[in-house]
């Protein structure tokens, strides 16, 4: 009932509602024969390890090992997954690390900690709140200044191609100053 109430009032605007005519007997065999399916795969896999992530794993390789000082953008699809790999980095020793998503109240302040010099914040953002890496949704892929990092890594790929062009044109812009920009 909780999460209902959620649904109706404060993401309402999140749903198309479907007419209860439309749930029928043969639909509602169908929604349990495919949760028995998905149960069953996640029977046969057992419980997430996450030590055993290997995109995880080459993610923070790229943070420790390959780029252990540059600044590094990480793009994903998901909110939910920007905040496992928050975590996850974070439990990792991964430091001056932030996640950023259309939830958060202002991603814009996080774009800054990340880029203050190209967002004329510099003033503003002291060495211990300035972040190295930033992980975000395509919230931060349209109209923000990210150009003090040239390494663009897209943990997981978006359906239309053209977000990836995006993605990179954060970095890739006037007053960049890395003689070349690195895009995995």
């Amino acid at each position: 009932a909780h999460i209902y109430q959620q649904y109706a009032t404060r993401y309402k605007s999140r749903f198309r509602w479907i007419r209860a005519d439309l749930f029928t007997a043969t639909l509602r065999q169908d929604l349990q024969d495919d949760a028995a399916a998905l149960l069953g795969i996640l029977d046969c896999v057992g419980a997430w390890d996450v030590m055993r992530d290997a995109k995880l794993n080459a993610l923070y390789g790229m943070l420790a090992i390959t780029h252990p000082h540059d600044k590094v953008l990480i793009f994903s699809q998901f909110a939910d997954t920007v905040r496992y790999l928050e975590k996850q980095l974070q439990a990792r020793g991964i430091t001056r690390l932030a996640g950023v998503t259309g939830d958060d109240d202002d991603p814009t302040a996080l774009a800054w900690r990340f880029s203050p010099a190209s967002n004329n914040r510099r003033a503003h953002v002291t060495p211990e709140d300035e972040l190295r890496a930033l992980i975000a949704t395509d919230v931060l892929s349209e109209g923000q200044n990210l150009q003090d990092a040239a390494i663009v890594i897209n943990y997981d790929l978006p359906w239309a191609i053209i977000r990836l062009i995006q993605r990179a044109g954060r970095v890739d812009r006037i007053g960049q100053q890395a003689s070349r920009i690195l895009c995995y």
